[in-house]
């Protein structure tokens, strides 16, 4: 990829997180409410931060992942504020597949930032200008993640099943629902 890409909708902008916002995405990670739900530890230091920026950029140079920061496009406190990442957590080019992941600052959440975050991230994925072919977005939960589950069957995403000790982190198995979107219902939907 040669450029990232920038996105806009309504109220926000989705752009290239950087070293800049260090601060800001350790702040994220560092609220156990945001990560409550996350594969990823309470952050204790802005070394994460700065590893996580680090190695978001060098996957999306490579074309395998695409995480925006989001940005209110102007307000009174926070013009040109990260107020939370989101995007494809991982491309899988041979299925046509694109993961999608996001996460806000608790002072963000129920103003609609997510829904149109994730409708943007949705809109590119689809579209040409994505650098994988996308025919089918997923996205995985953590049982009792209502909100996320919510925003999901909101946006058209379909709960496909429970993956039962899907995963391991925080030192123990979790069971992951299943969500998944595809190309021509997304479109069926406009």
């Amino acid at each position: 990829m040669n450029r990232f890409p920038t996105l806009s909708s309504e109220r926000l902008v989705l752009n290239e997180t950087t070293a800049d916002d260090a601060q800001a995405v350790f702040e994220l990670f560092s609220d156990k409410r945001v990560t409550e739900y996350y594969d990823l530890d309470v952050f204790d230091s802005i070394g994460q931060a700065l590893d996580l920026i680090e190695g978001d950029s060098r996957k999306a140079l490579d074309n395998q992942m695409l995480r925006w920061a989001v940005r209110e496009k102007s307000s009174e406190d926070y013009i040109g504020s990260y107020i939370g990442g989101c995007g494809i957590n991982r491309f899988e080019p041979d299925r046509h597949v694109a993961v999608i992941g996001y996460e806000f600052s608790r002072a963000f959440w129920g103003k609609g930032y997510a829904t149109e975050a994730i409708t943007s991230v949705i809109e590119f994925a689809f579209s040409s200008s994505c650098p994988s072919t996308v025919n089918r977005i997923e996205a995985y939960t953590m049982m009792g993640n209502l909100a996320s589950e919510s925003l999901l069957l909101k946006l058209g995403f379909k709960a496909e099943g429970i993956l039962r000790e899907h995963s391991f982190w925080k030192g123990r198995y979790h069971d992951l629902t299943l969500f998944s979107l595809l190309k021509k219902d997304h479109i069926a939907q406009q």
